[in-house]
């Protein structure tokens, strides 16, 4: 189960433990793209299909094809080569 950290609450005894709302138990990693590309190579080694989020180097979320290879590997495909960050929760 993951541990919510958030705001002092009373919760049952099989509720998580919340404090300053961060989940803490799920993995996540980010992907940076150095050089402009139209296709994306990411491995993530998180042992899942990810969420991915994609964002250029201005901050705006781009939009492209997932490809997911295996649980740790996956290709994101657009339509115009830009470099940014990919974010994988």
């Amino acid at each position: 189960m993951a541990k919510y950290i958030g705001s002092a609450a009373s919760f049952a005894s099989a509720a998580p433990t919340i404090i300053n709302n961060i989940y803490t138990t799920d993995a996540n990693f980010v992907h940076t793209q150095g050089s402009a590309s139209a296709q994306w190579v990411v491995d993530h080694n998180l042992n899942k299909k990810c969420s991915v989020t994609v964002v250029d180097s201005a901050g705006t979320v781009q939009i492209g094809q997932v490809t997911y290879n295996t649980d740790n590997r996956v290709t994101l495909d657009f339509e115009a080569a830009f470099s940014g960050k990919a974010f994988f929760n």
